[in-house]
């Protein structure tokens, strides 16, 4: 938020101003640390430890949510929900799209695979006179020839189509839970920028009625004039915040339309509130967890498979490729015992001298040593990254808690708390003014601290595969 401009008093008029000021800070002070749980009321009220929690099919959509949202339609509206947003990005979400198109080329390579013989048969005409003795006769000679594959190389090239496949669709996993999570933190981003945007709506309210008190004080004799330009820019200030807030909230609706293809023209609205926040499960169950599901472990692996597949393959397609024919000659004899007809078999076979396959052979192992290096290092890095997006997890929870589950909604008591002291004369207007400030300083470290929770859990998600709670925003769930 930013801060408002003061204009400075008389020094008379400021020693009673902080005097009031202290005053009135103590106990509103002491009302909210009143208000603030301690540790153990917050850990009471706290679900058991989640469980972590995948797909209910177990197939292809490992690390997935469940979402028994049915699929929106922006058309009808343009609230909904995170279950229905998440439902909404997997099946519109232009990255997504785009990933999912990638599987015509594992197509692509299965039907070229699929093809019986690699060439196809050639078929030679030679034909030209015979010239004797005794004259003149017409040769006629016509080869059919088909070139074979004895080293199982089809069988080999569908395997590698198979395993290119089966690589396209683990790519496609990982990028969907990409945007699992890229939608998940966005919705909750939202939700924060819709909370700080009410927040500034109710200080534009209380400034107005500020604005309305010192009026009613002038117009009675009770306040100098200047309290009154003071009021109004307090509230022009407030309106200002208010507009930024407004903005802040639409670019955060617009960045979610876009993350899960919502028409940027009537952006989502979210629905719901802000959950509590959680501690996050142990970091020896989340690595256990994640060495299982991880889409990017699973394509790691995939990639391993494929270009092993594609080495086997470089190594059958070294074998040499004999060709298969019949030959049918005919030799013209110009005696009177007539032509000659010839059949014969022809077989081909090249020397596998120079020409092995070497260049196509050397890059596939280079390849399968450079996936075995890749995954290697993934999980090496695993333990790391678990650890390291699980700590922001824990430090942004425990930030949100020192607020208390009741700072965020006395904000509206103690604002009225403020008015009530200056209408009777308690505090002056400036007093009032740093009290707001300070107040709503609070409520927006607050909500921060809230955001900045909910954009770590999204991140310590990504690292481990699967959601750890279900919190569609409706009301506290246990997992």
């Amino acid at each position: 938020m930013t801060r408002s401009h003061r204009t400075r008093l008389p020094a008379s008029t400021m020693v009673h101003s902080n005097t009031a000021l202290a005053v009135t800070f103590s106990l509103l002070v002491g009302a909210c640390a009143h208000a603030a749980p301690t540790r153990s009321a917050v850990d009471a009220r706290e679900a058991p430890p989640p469980h972590l929690r995948g797909p209910a099919d177990g197939g292809a959509d490992l690390g997935h949510a469940e979402h028994s949202d049915p699929v929106p339609d922006p058309t009808a509206g343009s609230e909904v929900s995170l279950g229905g947003i998440l439902a909404f990005a997997d099946q519109r979400s232009p990255v997504l799209t785009v990933a999912r198109s990638t599987r015509s080329r594992a197509e692509a390579a299965r039907v070229a695979a699929s093809i019986l013989l690699p060439t196809n048969p050639e078929v030679s005409v030679a034909a030209g006179p015979r010239f004797g003795i005794s004259g003149t006769g017409v040769d006629v000679d016509v080869t059919l020839m088909q070139q074979i594959q004895i080293a199982g190389e089809r069988g080999a090239r569908i395997d590698a189509a198979d395993a290119l496949r089966d690589l396209t669709d683990a790519e496609i996993e990982q990028m969907r839970w990409a945007v699992h999570c890229d939608v998940h933190a966005a919705f909750h981003r939202s939700l924060v920028e819709q909370e700080r945007m009410r927040l500034a709506e109710r200080v534009v309210t209380f400034q107005q009625e500020v604005l309305r008190v010192v009026e009613r004080q002038i117009s009675a004799g009770e306040a100098a004039p200047l309290a009154l330009r003071l009021a109004q820019a307090e509230v022009a200030q407030a309106q200002q915040v208010l507009v930024a807030a407004q903005q802040a909230f639409l670019a955060s609706r617009l960045r979610l339309a876009q993350l899960s293809g919502w028409p940027v023209a009537t952006p989502p609205m979210p629905a719901g509130a802000v959950d509590s926040p959680r501690d996050p499960p142990p970091l020896d169950r989340l690595s256990a967890v994640a060495r299982e599901r991880l889409p990017s472990l699973r394509a790691g692996a995939a990639r391993i498979r494929e270009a092993e597949a594609r080495s086997m393959l470089a190594d059958r397609e070294a074998w040499p490729r004999p060709s298969l024919g019949v030959q049918y000659r005919r030799e013209g004899n110009p005696t009177t015992e007539g032509a000659y007809d010839i059949v014969m078999g022809v077989v081909s076979i090249p020397i596998p001298s120079f020409q092995l396959n070497q260049g196509e052979r050397a890059r596939a192992r280079a390849d399968v040593t450079v996936a075995e290096a890749e995954l290697d290092a993934s999980r090496r890095l695993l333990d790391g990254q678990i650890a390291e997006a699980r700590s922001e997890v824990v430090a942004a929870a425990a930030r949100t808690r020192a607020y208390g589950t009741e700072i965020l909604p006395r904000f509206e008591e103690n604002l009225t708390l403020l008015r009530r002291s200056f209408e009777l004369g308690e505090i002056d207007i400036l007093a009032l003014s740093t009290g707001r400030e300070r107040f709503l300083r609070i409520q927006s470290d607050a909500l921060g601290a809230q955001q900045d929770y909910f954009v770590a859990l999204a991140g310590l998600e990504r690292v481990v595969g699967v959601d750890l709670w279900r919190d569609d925003h409706h009301e506290e769930s246990t997992p």
